[in-house]
C-alpha cells in the first residue's frame, strides 16, 4: 500500500498485498516519512514496552488516517500494515475504490469498510474460506471472520449464533449474518494464518530502505545488516547484497568511509568545546597514567562521555552536507562528525590515535600506538540502538551490532540486557584490572543527563533542576512516547563505552579508543537519586488504558465489592439530546462524577446511570429539517415520518455526547443508560400519568396558557426565557363609558357629557379580544378633562403621568372616586364588537396597581392569566380570536373580518389594532415601550398568551405538600431553596400538553361527535396495554377507525366512536418522572436519590417537576401522608462564560469544546525544542500541552459552580500550571520512593522534627479536603491542594529533606525517616485528588513500585480514613511558624550576595542565628540545632545568644551580610549569613571539609562511611560472581 498525500484531509492509498508501504522498511524511514507530511498526518501515536522496548513490537499509530503500522521489535522493520477506519481513508485496488460511497472529508456515522460481495465479486476474487474467531466474551453476539488473500486479509464481524464449521463462507458472508468489514491487513506470506505465527521473525522480503528497490538503486549505497565488533579498533559492517566492509579504528579514512557507504547525511563541522572533549585524550608532564595490568594502552578515559547523538545528530548536524555527492573529503575541517542517519551510525573524523586493545584471549594482537599524522582518519564509531523511549529516538535508523569477543561463545548483542553484557564482560577483563578497587570504580556508572536540563549546580538541589525541566528531552504529538525512562548511565569497558537505559536497553554504542584515568571516580553514581519512569506527559496509548481503568472497570468493581446496603445514588438531570457538548455539559458531568468518586472514597457503593432527555421540539424541528418534504405532509403519515427521523437523530446524538461524556473520565454505569424514549421509561411514565389521572390531578381545560407562534405548540413556564430588552408598542385607549353609578350620573359638571374609562396596554393586538376593564377596589380614581379628548377616568396618582403623556394639562372635574364605587356599577362600550354589541362591565382585580399605566387594566381572558381567573368568577368566557400560527381569525373583528384576519398579532396585526383603534378617535398616545417579556427557549421568538384547550396537571392540590417535602432537604448553594419554594408557591398548575408528534401521547380519546374527551384510570390502562403489545408508534401509524385503541365500554357500533388525541405530553413531564427509573425500595428516608445537580435554571424546569411529579405520586399512589422529595441534597451550577463575563456563542465566537481544552489547543502550541544551528520542518504542525481529561477535570473542580463559572486562556494556563506540578511532584515522589518498602516504615517518634511539620500540614491540606469534599465544595479542595503543594511541600519539606535523601545511605535511620513521610504524603496526595484527576492516580499506580503496591490498595479503591490522630500536634505549627520567619530572612540575605556574585548554591554559606533575649533552652532553635542546616539548606547554623560577641570566624569571612528577624511572637534577633569555612564535599556538595583536606578532593566524614558501605557491599556482589 502506498499513499500520496495531498491537502485534503484524507490521502489516497494503493494497494499492494504482500508488498504495501514497503514492508520492510525500517521504522526510522517510515515515520521520517509520515513527520514530514503534517498537513496529512497531523497526530502519530507510538505504542511500545517501556520495560522490553527492543524484544516487543512497536505500533505506529496515525489516527488521521486510520492507520495502524506494527514493526518487529529487535530489527524495527514493517511487518504489519492495519487499516482500522475506512472513512478516513481512500484505498484503491486495481483503479477500483474498496470502500464506495463515503466522502473521505465528511465523518462517517461508524468505521465500517467494504461488504463481503464487494471484497469477493469485484475486488480480489474467489478465495479458501479463512478462519472464524469466536467472541471474547459470551455476552457478544459477534465473531471474527477472517477472509485471507496472498499478503491482504479482511476482517467481518459474523454472529455467532449462524457460525458453524460445516456452513457455506460464502452465502454467510454475503448473509445480513455479516456486518462490513471492520478492518483489513497487509502482511507478507500466502494467508493470515501461514503469515501470523512468523510475522515478526521471518526475514522481511524487502529492504528498509524503499530507495534500494526503486530505479535509482544502484546508485544508493546498500544497507548495513549488522556491525561485528572484534576489539582491538576493528569493526566489520555485514551488508544486505555486498560484500562485508572493514573499519580499522586510526587508520580508515573518511575517503574509505564514502566510498563504502556514501557521502554522510550530514557533517557536524563546529569548532566548539563539544567537539575538543571527542579528541585524543593527552596527559601533560606528570600525570600518572592509570594501567591494567601489563599493557600500558588499556586505560579506559571516562571523560570521553559525550555522545554525537546529543551533540551533532541533530542539535548541531549541518544539513548542507546532505548534499554529499561533490564532498571533498580534503576539504574537511580538522575534526568533525560523519552522521550516517539511514545506516544508524556516526563516526568521528581526528587525528591517530591509540584504538581500544583486543579482548583478553582473542587472537587479535593489541594495536600498536599510531605514529605522529596530520591526516584525518576515523577515531570513533558510535552505534546508535534507536530505543523507543530514548532521547534521540529516531534520529538514526536502529544498528544492530555483535560483540565477538571469544569466538567459542556466544556473541553479546544490540539486543542483549546490559546486565548480562556487563557480567560477560567483567569476567573477560577481569585479570586486566590493577586491582578490586580500580575494577570497582571503573564499573561504577556516571549519569548521563539526557533531557533533563543543565546538570545541577549541587547535589542537594539536584532535585530542583530535575523538577523545573521535567518535560524536556520527552516526545509529544507526533513523537509521542512514555518518555519516562529518565536519565541514562554511562558504562565503560576498554574500548567500548555503552549508554544504557534504566530498563536495561543499550541506546548507544561506542567503539571508541582508549580513555585515561581523569574522573575514574564518578560520586554521583553513589547518590540515590530519584529514579522513576513516570513520564512527563502520558502518552495517548496510555492514556486509553488509564480511562478505561478509572472509569469502567472502576465502576463494575465497586458494584461488586462495595457494600448494597451504603448505596449512593446521584440521579442525573438528562442533558437534551440535541447538539454537540460544550463545557457547560462538562462542568455538570465532571462535577457529578468528582461528587461519585468523593462518595466512593467514602467507601460508598455508587450508583450514576446517565440519561438522556429525547422528545421535544428541538429534535423534531431538526428531524423537519432534515426531512424537508414532512413540513408540507398532513396527519398521521406525517407524525409517524417525524417520529422515526427523530428517534434516528437523537439516538444518533446520545452515541455521540456519550462517547464526548465518556472521554471525560466520568464514572458511570454507561451499559445501562436511560432515554425518556426507552420503551421501559414510557412504560413507566404512563404509569405515573395514569395514577394522577386516578387522583383527579389531570384534566382539561379551555384558559390561556403561553403559546408560541413560532413552534405552533403550548408552552410550560420552564420552557420560556425573558428577554429584557424587548420593545413593544404600548398605546393608551380609552373606552366610552355606557353606565356610571348613580352619584356620579347626578353630578353636574357631568351632565351631558361622555366620559371614557383609559387604559394603557402594551399588548395592544389582545384589544379586540377585550371583555371587561379591572380597577382596585382601594384605589382612588378622578375624572379630568382634556380639550384633546374630553372626559377621561384614570387613576388619582397617575394624573400627572397622563398629563405627561399628552403634553397638556388637565382640569380636574371629579376629584376622588373609590374603585369599589365603580365595580359592578359601570359599563362601556367595546371598540371591536360593533355598535349593537352589549356594555363589557368595570370589575375589581386584586393585581390592579396604580405603579404604572393608568391604574385601569384592559381584561382579555383569553390572553391573560389574571385576566381569565378575575373574569372566570363572573361568568365571563375566554374569547381568543387567534390560530396555533398567532395569526387573527375572522372572530377578531365580526364587523369587519378582512380588517384582520390572517395578520401577526406580533407585527402587523398589532400595528392594524392601532390603526382602527386611531380611527375611531379612541387612541390618546402611543410610545414604543422596553421591557422584560418571555420569548420560546427552543425558537428565540416571543411568545403570547393564548386561550386554548390543553391538559392541565393540578398543582394547587399538592403545592402544600411538595413545600413541606423540602423541609429537610439541603441545598447548595442555599439560596436555591428559595428560588424552588418560589417557583413552586406561585404555580396552580402545569400545563402538560403539546401540540407535536414527537413525545409520549397523551392517551385521551374524543368523542367524534362532540368532542368531549375521556381519560380515566381505565381508558389509560386500556390504551397501556396496546402499546405494551404494539409500541407506541402505533399511537399515530395504526388506522384512525381501529378499535383496539378504544376500551369495550365506549365502542357504540351505532354511534359516531371514538378518536385518538394527538397531543403529546411536556418533555418536562418526561425528564420530571425520570426519578422512576432508580431501583427500588429507595433509600431509608423514602428518596430515590441522595443528589440532584444542574444549571440553577433547572429550579423551574427539572427540579420542580421532578418534585411535583414524585410528591403527586406518592399521594395518588397512598404511599405516605407527609410526602419526601426525591433528592436529599439539591445542588446548582451556573453559567460558563467567557473571560469578559459573556455567555458562549457562536455568534461572538467564544465558544470552547471540551476536547479543545484536553488537547490543549486552546493554548499557545509548545516551543520546539531546537539545538544551535537546527532548522526547523517547514510546515510542522504544531504541538499542544495535550493534558486529557484532567485537564477538564481541573478547570470544573477549581471552579466554584455555585456561581457563573469563567473559562478563558488566562483560567486554562493556571489549570495547567497546578497539572504539571502534580505530576512533577508524583515524579518525585514516586522516584525517592523507588527503593523504599511499606515494612521499611519509621515510627513517628523516630522522626525528625521537619518530617512530624511536614505530616501536620498533610494532615490539615487532608482534613480540608476531607470536609469541603462532602459539602460539595471542590474548589475549596484543590485551593488547599495547590497551596500545599507549592508552598508546604515543594518550598519547604523537599528543600529540606534532599540531603537525607540522595546523599545519606540506602537503609540509613535519617533517609528511611524522610522515606517514611514521603510515602505517607504520596497516599494521601493519591487519595485526595482521585476524585479530582483519576487518571493521573490512576497512571501513579502503574508506576509504584512494586513493593508498595503489593502492600497497598488501588488508590481509586480505598476507603479514606482521618490522618493519624499524632500528626495533629498544635505545638509544631507554632515551631513551623518561627523557623519560617528566620528562613525567610535567610533567604532574602542570600539574595544579597548572590545580587553581588558572591553566593551561587544557598549551601555555599553558613548561617549563624542571634536569638532573641528571652529564648530559652527550649526554643525550636535549640531543640532542633541539627536539624536546622538541612532545614534552611545550608552547611552550617550556629547560635549565638543575645548580648553576645559575634564569632570571630563571621568578621574574617570573605563575605557576610546581617539582617534582623521577628519571630510571629514579636520577639526580634539577627540572622548572619557569610562565606563559609570550610572546603567543599564533591560527594554532598556540603562545606564541610577542612580546607586543607578540600584541594585532595575528600569526601567528608559522613560520605566517606556511605562510599565505603557501598564499596563492601559491591565487593561482596563481585565475590559472589
Amino acid at each position: 500500500m502506498t499513499s500520496s498525500s495531498s491537502s485534503r484531509p484524507s490521502p489516497q492509498a494503493q494497494i499492494y498485498p504482500g508488498k504495501g508501504l514497503a514492508l520492510g522498511a525500517s521504522l526510522h524511514n517510515v515515520l521520517s516519512r509520515v513527520k514530514s507530511h503534517p498537513q496529512t498526518y497531523p497526530a502519530i501515536d507510538i505504542a511500545y514496552s517501556s520495560s522490553e522496548p527492543l524484544r516487543k513490537p512497536v505500533t505506529l499509530q496515525l489516527p488521521s488516517s486510520g492507520l495502524r503500522l506494527r514493526f518487529d521489535g529487535p530489527d524495527q522493520r514493517l511487518r504489519l500494515i492495519e487499516v482500522l477506519d475506512f472513512s478516513k481513508i481512500t484505498l484503491v485496488y486495481k483503479n477500483q475504490e474498496v470502500l464506495k460511497g463515503i466522502k473521505p472529508q465528511e465523518p462517517s456515522v461508524t468505521q465500517q469498510g467494504p461488504n463481503f460481495r464487494h471484497i469477493y465479486n469485484r475486488l480480489f476474487g474467489p478465495s479458501y474460506p479463512g478462519e472464524y474467531i469466536p467472541p471474547d466474551s459470551p455476552q457478544s453476539p459477534y465473531g471474527t471472520y477472517v477472509l485471507s488473500y496472498p499478503g491482504v486479509a479482511f476482517s467481518f464481524p459474523l454472529q455467532n449464533s449462524a457460525w458453524s464449521d460445516q456452513c457455506d463462507f460464502v452465502a454467510l458472508l454475503s448473509s445480513s449474518a455479516a456486518l462490513p468489514a471492520t478492518s483489513m491487513s497487509i502482511f507478507q506470506g500466502s494467508s493470515w494464518p501461514e503469515a501470523r505465527n512468523k510475522l515478526f521473525t521471518q526475514q522481511p522480503q524487502y529492504p528498509r530502505s524503499p530507495a534500494l528497490v526503486g530505479k535509482s538503486r544502484e546508485f544508493v549505497p546498500d544497507e548495513i545488516e549488522e556491525f561485528l565488533i572484534f576489539g582491538a579498533g576493528k569493526i566489520e559492517a555485514i551488508r544486505r547484497s555486498s560484500p562485508p566492509a572493514q573499519i580499522t579504528l586510526s587508520e580508515t579514512t573518511s575517503q574509505d568511509l564514502i566510498a563504502e557507504f556514501g557521502p554522510p547525511d550530514a557533517i557536524y563541522r563546529k569548532n566548539d568545546r563539544r567537539i575538543a572533549i571527542h579528541r585524543a585524550a593527552g596527559r601533560s608532564a606528570g600525570e600518572d597514567a592509570l594501567h591494567m595490568g601489563p599493557s600500558s594502552g588499556r586505560g579506559i578515559d571516562v571523560t570521553d562521555l559525550d555522545h554525537s547523538s546529543n551533540n551533532s545528530v541533530t542539535d548541531d548536524s549541518d544539513d548542507e552536507a546532505s548534499q554529499a555527492p561533490t564532498l571533498d573529503p580534503s576539504s574537511l575541517p580538522s575534526e568533525c562528525f560523519f552522521n550516517y542517519f539511514h545506516h544508524g551510525f556516526d563516526a568521528f573524523i581526528s587525528y591517530p590515535t591509540a584504538s581500544g586493545p583486543a579482548f583478553p584471549g582473542s587472537d587479535l594482537p593489541d594495536p600498536t600506538p599510531p605514529s605522529p599524522s596530520s591526516q584525518l582518519v576515523v577515531t570513533k564509531i558510535i552505534l546508535h540502538g534507536n530505543v523507543p523511549g530514548s532521547y534521540p529516538f529516531n534520529r538514526h535508523r536502529r544498528s544492530r551490532w555483535k560483540i565477538i569477543h571469544n569466538p567459542a561463545d556466544d556473541a553479546l548483542t544490540s539486543e542483549t540486557r546490559y546486565e548480562e553484557i556487563s557480567e560477560q564482560l567483567r569476567s573477560v577483563w577481569k585479570g586486566a584490572y590493577a586491582n578490586a578497587a580500580e575494577e570497582r570504580a571503573l564499573q561504577r556508572p556516571m549519569i548521563l543527563n539526557r533531557g533533563w536540563g543543565d546538570s545541577p549546580e549541587s547535589s542537594v538541589e539536584f532535585l530542583g533542576g530535575w523538577e523545573e525541566s521535567t518535560g524536556k528531552g520527552q516526545r509529544t504529538g507526533q513523537e509521542a512516547n512514555d518518555g519516562g525512562l529518565g536519565n541514562t548511565e554511562l558504562f565503560g569497558f576498554p574500548g567500548l563505552l555503552f549508554e544504557v537505559m534504566k530498563n536495561g536497553a543499550v541506546s548507544c554504542l561506542t567503539f571508541m579508543a582508549e580513555l585515561p584515568r581523569t574522573l575514574a571516580r564518578s560520586w554521583s553514581s553513589t547518590l540515590k537519586l530519584p529514579k522513576s519512569t513516570f513520564p512527563a506527559r502520558v502518552t495517548p496509548a496510555d492514556q486509553a488504558k488509564y480511562l478505561r481503568r478509572c472509569t469502567d472497570d472502576l465502576y463494575a468493581w465497586q458494584e461488586r465489592e462495595r457494600p448494597a446496603d451504603r448505596p449512593f445514588v446521584l440521579h442525573d438531570g438528562p442533558p437534551y439530546a440535541n447538539g454537540e457538548l460544550h463545557v457547560g455539559h462538562a462542568l455538570n458531568k465532571i462535577t457529578k462524577d468528582i461528587i461519585c468518586r468523593t462518595q466512593l472514597g467514602l467507601g460508598r457503593r455508587v450508583r450514576f446511570v446517565p440519561g438522556w432527555d429525547c422528545h421535544g421540539l428541538p429534535i423534531e424541528l431538526k428531524a423537519l429539517e432534515a426531512q424537508k418534504e414532512l413540513q408540507t405532509a398532513d396527519g398521521v403519515s406525517a407524525a409517524a415520518v417525524i417520529r422515526k427521523a427523530a428517534r434516528k437523530l437523537a439516538d444518533k446524538t446520545v452515541k455521540a455526547q456519550m462517547k464526548g461524556f465518556r472521554s471525560f473520565a466520568v464514572m458511570a454505569d454507561w451499559a445501562n443508560h436511560w432515554k425518556t424514549m426507552d420503551r421501559a421509561f414510557e412504560k413507566r411514565q404512563l404509569g405515573i400519568f395514569r395514577a394522577m389521572v386516578e387522583k383527579g390531578l389531570i384534566y382539561r381545560r379551555f384558559k390561556p396558557v403561553y403559546w408560541s407562534p413560532s413552534t405552533g405548540t403550548a408552552l410550560a413556564e420552564a420552557e420560556l426565557e425573558y428577554k429584557d430588552d424587548h420593545v413593544s408598542t404600548a398605546a393608551m385607549v380609552k373606552f366610552p363609558l355606557a353606565r356610571i353609578p348613580a352619584h356620579l350620573a347626578q353630578d353636574p359638571l357631568l351632565q351631558g357629557k361622555e366620559v371614557s374609562a383609559v387604559i394603557w396596554t402594551t399588548t395592544p393586538w389582545t384589544l379586540p379580544a377585550n371583555a371587561a376593564i379591572a380597577v382596585h377596589e382601594a384605589l382612588e380614581y378622578t375624572i379630568v378633562e382634556s380639550e384633546t379628548h374630553g372626559h377621561l377616568l384614570i387613576a388619582q396618582s397617575r394624573l400627572e403621568y397622563l398629563e405627561s403623556a399628552l403634553k397638556e394639562d388637565l382640569s380636574v372635574i371629579v376629584p376622588a372616586i373609590l374603585g369599589s364605587q365603580l365595580a359592578d356599577q359601570t359599563t362601556y362600550r367595546p371598540l371591536f364588537k360593533g355598535a349593537a354589541a352589549e356594555a363589557q362591565p368595570i370589575i375589581a382585580a386584586e393585581f390592579v396597581t396604580a405603579d404604572s399605566g393608568s391604574g385601569l387594566v384592559h381584561c382579555a381572558p383569553g390572553h391573560g392569566m389574571d385576566d381569565y381567573e378575575a373574569c372566570l368568577s363572573r361568568g365571563i368566557p375566554a374569547f381568543a380570536p387567534v390560530d396555533d400560527h398567532g395569526r387573527f381569525t375572522d372572530k377578531a373583528m365580526p364587523v369587519d373580518p378582512e380588517r384582520l384576519r390572517g395578520k401577526s398579532v406580533l407585527d402587523e396585526g398589532n400595528a392594524a389594532v392601532l390603526e382602527y383603534v386611531e380611527s375611531q378617535g379612541q387612541l390618546l398616545t402611543q410610545h414604543n415601550y422596553e421591557h422584560k417579556y418571555p420569548y420560546d427557549w427552543r425558537s428565540k421568538r416571543p411568545i403570547i398568551i393564548r386561550a386554548t384547550e390543553q391538559w392541565f396537571a393540578d398543582v394547587a392540590d399538592i403545592r402544600g405538600h411538595a413545600l413541606e417535602a423540602l423541609d429537610d432537604v439541603n441545598f447548595v448553594p442555599s439560596s436555591g431553596r428559595q428560588r424552588l419554594e418560589n417557583f413552586v408557591k406561585n404555580r396552580s398548575e402545569w400545563c402538560i400538553s403539546r401540540q407535536r408528534a414527537w413525545g409520549v401521547p397523551i392517551p385521551a380519546l374524543y368523542h367524534r361527535g362532540t368532542g368531549k374527551a375521556v381519560l380515566t384510570k381505565d381508558s389509560v390502562t386500556h390504551i397501556m396495554k396496546v402499546i405494551e403489545e404494539r409500541g407506541i408508534d402505533a399511537w399515530w401509524t395504526d388506522e384512525a377507525n381501529d378499535d383496539a385503541w378504544i376500551p369495550l365500554s365506549l365502542q357504540d357500533a351505532s354511534g359516531p366512536g371514538y378518536r385518538r388525541g394527538t397531543d403529546t405530553m411536556d418533555v418536562w413531564f418526561d425528564s420530571g418522572t425520570s426519578w422512576s427509573e432508580v431501583d427500588v425500595p429507595y433509600r431509608e428516608d423514602g428518596r430515590p436519590a441522595d443528589v440532584y445537580f444542574e444549571g440553577s435554571d433547572q429550579h423551574r424546569g427539572w427540579f420542580q417537576s421532578g418534585l411535583l411529579t414524585f410528591v403527586a405520586h406518592q399521594l395518588a399512589s397512598g404511599q405516605t401522608a407527609s410526602p419526601r422529595a426525591p433528592f436529599k441534597h439539591l445542588i446548582t451550577h451556573g453559567f460558563t462564560l467567557d473571560e469578559e463575563g459573556r455567555k458562549m456563542s457562536k455568534s461572538i465566537g467564544n465558544v470552547m469544546l471540551p476536547h479543545a481544552i484536553m488537547d490543549g489547543s486552546l493554548l499557545p502550541p509548545l516551543k520546539p525544542r531546537k539545538g544551535k544551528g537546527k532548522k526547523q520542518a517547514e510546515n510542522q504542525a504544531p504541538v499542544y500541552d495535550a493534558l486529557g481529561p484532567d485537564a477538564l477535570r481541573m478547570w470544573a473542580a477549581s471552579s466554584d459552580y455555585t456561581r457563573d463559572v469563567v473559562i478563558g486562556k488566562q483560567v486554562l494556563q493556571t489549570v495547567h500550571t497546578s497539572l504539571h506540578k502534580y505530576r512533577v511532584t508524583f515524579k518525585l515522589l514516586l522516584g525517592a520512593l523507588s527503593d523504599f518498602r511499606p515494612e521499611h516504615r519509621v515510627p513517628y517518634d523516630e522522626l525528625q522534627q521537619v518530617d512530624r511539620i511536614a505530616l501536620k500540614q498533610l494532615s490539615e491540606m487532608v482534613l480540608i479536603c476531607r470536609k469541603v469534599g462532602q459539602n460539595f465544595e471542590f474548589y475549596k479542595a484543590v485551593n488547599a491542594i495547590n497551596r500545599w503543594a507549592n508552598q508546604e511541600f515543594s518550598a519547604f519539606y523537599m528543600e529540606a529533606i534532599k540531603d537525607r535523601l540522595y546523599t545519606y545511605g540506602e537503609n540509613s535511620a535519617s533517609r528511611r525517616a524522610a522515606q517514611t513521610t514521603l510515602f505517607h504524603i504520596y497516599q494521601n496526595l493519591q487519595e485526595v485528588l482521585a476524585p479530582i484527576t483519576p487518571m493521573l492516580v490512576e497512571e501513579t499506580w502503574e508506576h509504584t513500585p512494586e513493593a508498595i503496591k503489593t502492600q497497598s490498595q488501588h488508590p481509586l479503591q480505598r476507603v479514606v480514613s482521618a490522618p493519624a490522630a499524632e500528626w495533629q500536634n498544635e505545638g509544631l505549627e507554632s515551631d513551623y511558624q518561627e523557623l519560617a520567619a528566620v528562613n525567610s530572612v535567610v533567604k532574602a540575605v542570600q539574595e544579597k550576595a548572590r545580587g553581588q556574585k558572591q553566593l551561587g548554591s544557598s549551601l555555599q554559606s553558613f548561617v549563624h542565628l542571634v536569638l532573641p533575649e528571652d529564648s530559652t533552652p527550649a526554643s525550636v532553635f535549640h531543640r532542633d540545632l541539627t536539624e536546622l542546616p538541612d532545614f534552611f539548606v545550608v552547611s552550617s547554623v550556629s547560635l549565638g545568644a543575645h548580648g553576645e560577641p559575634i564569632p570571630e570566624s563571621i568578621a574574617q569571612a570573605e563575605w557576610q551580610y546581617s539582617e534582623e528577624y521577628e519571630l510571629p511572637s514579636g520577639a526580634k534577633g539577627t540572622v548572619y549569613v557569610y562565606s563559609p569555612q570550610a572546603g567543599k564535599c564533591p560527594r554532598c556538595w556540603r562545606y564541610v571539609v577542612a580546607e586543607s583536606e578540600a584541594a585532595e578532593e575528600t569526601v567528608c566524614d559522613r560520605c566517606e562511611g556511605v562510599v565505603q558501605e557501598l564499596d563492601a557491599a559491591a565487593a561482596a556482589a563481585t565475590a559472589e560472581v
